[in-house]
């Protein structure tokens, strides 16, 4: 936290107070009489103007149809975050906003399989938070354009949350939905301001500015929003810091014409917090040496493996071997050595099932273990250390001219671009990670360790640097007619086009050596430089990663001195940039029948993207740079149609019938390629129906929608699943080649060369689908006007399906009676030999082919043919690789993380009249049922725990004399009844343990793979000074 600065804010806003009092007694200019007689009309069907929306309330949307339309007219599910709504749980992020909506989440990788990660929501792998929509992908938008940075509420007046895979919106995006945040604009017919400061738990410090200032009465007006955040958190070293401004301005030159420009700047700096504890690989070898000591668990590290009686007392392998160019470049930070750890010992915990607690119990061989002995795991720590950080610097800016000739004919233009540059230095994977230190000396035949029998953290750091360039025109046009007769209705005919360009550049690394010395890749896990920590044990405070800046500018190791440097990961999908170029037109028609009683939303639209996936550049200090050269370029060419069907029947003026069909296509993964020829992915495709009622009820003030959803996505590409199939496929068509092509063998090399390029496409990824389907409901209401009411709930099954079935396809497996596992062609024979059954495999299919090539000659047998060194056949690669993918498309193709009901709920009432004039009062909560955390050995899902939180918010407002406006005095509570039980996510399986098992030692209980903590209570005060 920067408390200097924080203190220094106060004089600066006090400086803006006086100002923007005097800005608010100055009249604007007056307009000449001839102009100032001309009406004032509302221009765009464009857009929508926020200040119409009235408590948790809002009357008309573009997310239905691009079109400005009333909510009660749209076919497609969505609901409005009112800024009234957001002040009042000051809401200043995107989680907070989330757990108020009716079908959304933040996507923390949770349905994945095994000990799901948190890299794409830690790291720099995504510029802005991923969020879930009815268990599918999402997307963000600003203004309706796609938006590559994170949101923040200060600039925005309500948020727009629309369901389901609505092309009309973007054509390329997620199939999700979107949440849109409308930008507050300058309004040219009065003047306003609003100054905010907010503190509170865990040094919470938000300052907020928001002015809007009539320059020209009804022709032209600026306004400005400024933010400065210095926020700490829960956990420790934690900080979330914030400096932006938005300004914008609204010209009318005429009636018929508005001109806008909007702009914001900014930098977000904070903390990188895993919401889980460290890895657990000290346990075992702790609780031996308090029952043992630690000369009984300490040892000098030889190039021999662990015994196994040292297994047995928790020394479990090597870090690495000896030998050639291995190295394991080590720094402590608590005393600044620097050495080799190379072939040294490693401590590890109850998932294996050698060791063996004091007690004689055994361990269990399970997946990666978290840490849960409430010795280590004090839920305030945070065992990434002050070094995880994360800085994301913003600009984006828009214009647009709004022209209406007559009042049935409206054209729009716009321009909008973004760019950012997201830097991070993290921990991934299973770092941290605690360990026990056996080591009685610093490497093999090293130095005396003085830190021998002590506990440790240690990880090699991480760095991305993610950046995005986002830009688009659009031209838009829009005619109303009426034919008659009137049976035939009223119609609005709406056509767009746009060109948009999206740059990303993604450069993971990894803090390494620079000048690969131990290795080509210059962030080989030779080259890098590990960071350790060594703890005191009964100081929490010490539980933390080394910190990446501790280490010297010069680097000693091994006799010479070394520079370091964050060096880029191998040329590839973590390491990789692109240009999407698209071309989209899109049509409209919105028809009303019926006096406006049946209402119909057509739309139809087509993109024309352009990938150009960047060649490399080798840089001498980093390695592999993406190259922006078209000439190194990779170009892929996707055309997409997708089309909207929507309709709204109004039985009667309370209750409505609502139906809607929608689809997109999805946003192309960097640097993801895939069978059959190995080339960029293709984008996925989604799809979305809703059926439901409407309900309009106390003479509009309450409105409720009920609907029911199915929801897919076909082809989301992921790098898990393959399988291995990359390597598999060099290794038997290295071995046929080895018998079958070059001179004197049955085929040349000119022919080989094809054939071993056909079977083995540069491929690193497979595509899934996923599907859900399920309930919504959401009633909004204002019952009076001091009262307002916002009430969700959902239900929702979601499922991944078909991982991998193009790879499957390519190789010709037969999928099996289950539908899920393969049918396996390889069996042994009574002499142990692995023998193949042609009929198992489709003919044309990969495994065919190799069958075929290993009919050639009879040294091609693949149940002779050996692939490398452990006598492992070609036969026996199949049957492998066959168990791998059955077994990766069991675990994945489940309900992994799934929590199927979420409800909530929130209200507030002002008293406007008596003693208690001036008040308001509110409340209300959120509440998520058991998700999916695993199976047991029979098959049947294993549930976690439900999440639930209560809120509550009391405000006063009055006026002051001699002050202008009113001031609000406000309280919220997050988290009232601090509940902060753990949440499990994943226990820990295995083949030792299919049902889960309890650590050895008091109060440690289930072990798990993954849970995560909560945040306990939380007391946000804000004063608002409005004007």
């Amino acid at each position: 936290m920067k408390t200097r600065l924080r203190i220094a804010i106060f004089p600066l806003v006090l400086a803006v107070l006086s100002s923007l009092c005097g800005v608010a007694q100055i009249a604007p200019r007056a307009l000449s009489p001839a102009s100032s007689q001309e009406p004032v009309v509302e221009l765009s069907p464009f857009t929508v103007d926020t200040s119409r929306d009235t408590g948790y309330a809002a009357e008309n949307t573009l997310a239905g149809s691009r079109l400005n339309a009333r909510l009660r007219d749209t076919a497609g599910s969505v609901s409005v975050f009112t800024k009234e709504f957001l002040d009042d749980l000051a809401i200043t992020d995107l989680a907070g906003l989330l757990n108020f909506t009716v079908n959304s989440e933040l996507d923390t990788s949770a349905w994945q399989p095994g000990q799901p990660g948190q890299n794409p929501a830690i790291s720099g792998e995504n510029l802005l938070n991923r969020t879930m929509v009815r268990g599918l992908a999402a997307s963000q938008g600003m203004d309706y354009f796609t938006s590559i940075t994170n949101m923040d509420p200060y600039r925005v007046g309500r948020f727009d949350d629309t369901r389901g895979a609505n092309s009309l919106l973007f054509g390329v995006g997620a199939p999700g939905g979107v949440l849109n945040q409308s930008s507050k604009t300058a309004v040219t017919h009065s003047n306003s301001a609003n100054l905010r400061y907010g503190f509170g738990s865990w040094e919470r410090s938000r300052s907020e500015l928001d002015v809007n200032r009539v320059l020209v009465k009804d022709r032209l007006a600026l306004s400005l929003a400024a933010l400065h955040q210095e926020n700490g958190g829960w956990r420790q070293f934690d900080f979330q810091d914030k400096n932006r401004i938005f300004a914008s301005v609204t010209a009318r030159p005429t009636r018929t014409v508005t001109l806008q420009a909007m702009g914001e700047t900014g930098r977000d700096q904070g903390a990188v917090i895993k919401s889980l504890p460290a890895v657990d690989e000290m346990l075992a070898w702790y609780d031996n040496r308090n029952a043992r000591g630690i000369g009984a668990v300490t040892f000098a590290p030889t190039t021999l493996a662990p015994t196994a009686a040292m297994i047995a007392l928790g020394v479990t392998t090597r870090n690495g071997t000896t030998g050639g160019l291995n190295r394991r470049a080590t720094f402590i930070e608590n005393d600044g050595t620097i050495f080799d750890a190379i072939g040294t010992y490693l401590t590890g915990t109850y998932n294996n099932a050698v060791v063996r607690a004091p007690d004689g119990t055994p361990g269990r061989t399970t997946s990666a273990l978290i840490m849960t002995d409430p010795l280590f795991n004090p839920k305030r720590g945070n065992a990434g250390g002050p070094g995880s950080l994360r800085e994301q610097r913003l600009h984006n800016y828009t214009l647009s001219a709004d022209w209406q000739p007559t009042r049935k004919l409206s054209f729009n233009l716009a321009h909008h671009a973004q760019r950012t540059t997201l830097t991070t230095r993290t921990l991934v994977g299973n770092d941290p990670t605690f360990r026990g230190e056996p080591n009685t000396s610093l490497g093999l035949n090293g130095p005396v360790n003085p830190f021998a029998g002590r506990l440790y953290v240690e990880g090699n750091w991480r760095g991305d640097i993610h950046f995005g360039e986002y830009r688009e025109s659009r031209v838009s046009a829009t005619y109303a007619f009426d034919p008659e007769p009137t049976w035939l209705g009223r119609h609005r005919l709406a056509a767009a086009a746009s060109t948009s360009a999206q740059t990303d550049i993604n450069e993971l690394s990894w803090l390494s050596l620079v000048g690969s010395p131990f290795g080509a890749l210059a962030s080989a896990a030779n080259n890098r430089v590990a960071v350790r920590n060594y703890f005191t044990e009964g100081n929490p405070a010490s539980y933390r990663a080394g910190d990446w800046r501790r280490l010297p500018t010069s680097f000693n190791f091994g006799g010479r001195a070394y520079a370091l440097a964050f060096a880029n990961d191998a040329a590839g999908a973590n390491n990789s940039g692109m240009r999407q170029d698209t071309d989209s037109g899109l049509g409209v028609l919105q028809s009303y029948f019926w006096r406006d009683r049946f209402v119909t939303t057509f739309g139809y639209r087509t993109d024309r993207v352009t990938v150009n996936q960047f060649g490399y550049t080798a840089d001498a200090a980093i390695g592999d740079r993406p190259d922006r050269d078209p000439a190194k370029a990779t170009v892929t060419n996707v055309n997409a149609n997708t089309r909207t069907l929507g309709a709204v029947f109004h039985v009667a003026d309370w209750f409505s019938l609502i139906a809607n069909q929608s689809s997109n296509v999805g946003v192309p993964p960097l640097a993801r390629t895939v069978f059959p020829l190995g080339n960029l992915a293709p984008l996925s495709h989604g799809r979305g129906e809703d059926y439901g009622i409407g309900l309009d009820l106390l003479g509009g003030r309450l409105s409720a929608r009920l609907v029911r959803f199915d929801a897919e996505e076909q082809g989301r590409i992921t790098s898990s699943g393959i399988a291995g199939a990359p390597g598999l496929n060099t290794r038997v068509m290295d071995a046929f080649a080895s018998v079958l092509a070059g001179p004197g063998r049955p085929i040349t090399s000119t022919d080989w060369a094809a054939i071993y390029k056909a079977s083995t496409p540069p491929a690193n990824a497979v595509a899934s689908d996923f599907v859900s389907h399920g309930y919504e409901a959401r009633i909004t209401a204002n019952l009076t006007r001091q009262w307002r009411l916002l009430l969700n709930y959902s239900y929702t099954d979601s499922l991944r399906t078909r991982l991998g079935n193009e790879m499957v396809d390519w190789y010709g497996l037969k999928p099996a009676a289950s539908g899920v596992r393969l049918v396996q062609g390889v069996k042994q024979d009574a002499t142990g030999r692995y023998v193949i059954d042609p009929s198992a495999y489709l003919p044309g299919g990969t495994v065919a082919k190799w069958i075929a090539l290993g009919a050639t000659t009879p040294a091609a047998n693949p149940s002779t043919l050996t692939t490398g060194t452990g006598g492992t056949t070609v036969a026996q690669e199949i049957f492998d690789f066959t168990e791998t993918v059955s077994n990766t498309k069991e675990e994945n193709e489940k309900r992994w993380g799934v929590r199927p009901h979420k409800a909530s709920m929130f209200t507030a009432y002002d008293f406007k009249s008596g003693r208690l004039k001036g008040l308001t009062i509110g409340g209300g909560g959120y509440w998520r049922s058991a998700n999916v955390i695993g199976a047991n050995a029979a098959g049947r899902e294993i549930t976690g725990k439900e999440i639930s939180s209560a809120e509550a918010m009391l405000a006063y407002s009055r006026s002051f004399a001699r002050l202008p406006g009113r001031v609000r005095f406000q309280v919220n509570v997050s988290n009232l009844l601090n509940k902060t039980e753990i949440i499990p996510v994943r226990i820990a399986t295995g083949t030792g343990a299919p049902d889960g098992f309890m650590l050895p030692g008091s109060g440690r209980g289930l072990a798990y793979s993954r849970y995560d903590l909560v945040a306990p209570r939380e007391v946000k005060f804000t004063t608002t000074y409005s004007f």
